[in-house]
């Protein structure tokens, strides 16, 4: 059971990074296919790290598994056959060059999620208390408040993505 669970996360990682590669070849040219690169593999490590702390804890990543399997079994059978894994993957790569899936929104999907989901009133702004669930965000929310009203809108959110990952690398670097 050890092995198969190994074994379909180590497929379920090269059918994502596979998909993702493909979608942008021009940014993985030194790269040889199914492996991920830059953007890509930022985002599959995003997708994992639910808390935002910048690490990927076991239940993280096997939650991101589990979700990912139930993706792919598309018979619910609790098994994954290797037509449903091909078809899953071409599924991933044909979402991505239309833009839909991981990709969709510019990549901000998983960033749309965490913020809404932080969002307790929807007010459509996060305060300093939302923030807490979101370690990077709650640190840096007076620099992220732009307009120093005492929310951070999803707009001010991202515009602040380079400053919360330079923090967030910053951070990886000095450990």
């Amino acid at each position: 059971m050890k092995k198969d669970l190994v074994y379909l996360a180590t497929v379920s990682c090269f059918v994502f990074a596979s998909g993702l590669a493909q979608a942008a070849p021009e940014a993985c040219h030194d790269q040889m296919q199914g492996q991920m690169c830059g953007q890509a593999e930022g985002m599959m490590f995003n997708r994992m790290d639910a808390s935002g702390d910048g690490a990927v804890s076991r239940a993280e990543f096997n939650a991101f598994h589990a979700r990912r399997f139930k993706e792919l079994d598309a018979n619910k059978d609790g098994k994954i056959t290797l037509d449903e894994m091909n078809s899953g993957h071409k599924k991933a790569v044909g979402d991505l060059k239309r833009g839909g899936g991981d990709m969709k929104n510019n990549g901000t999907t998983h960033l749309d999620e965490r913020f809404n989901a932080a969002d307790a009133n929807h007010d459509g702004g996060l305060e300093r208390e939302e923030a807490h669930g979101m370690p990077m965000l709650s640190t840096y929310f007076d620099e992220v408040d732009a307009n120093k009203d005492g929310k951070v809108t999803r707009q001010e959110y991202l515009d602040a993505m380079p400053l919360l990952h330079r923090a967030k690398q910053e951070k990886a670097d000095s450990l």
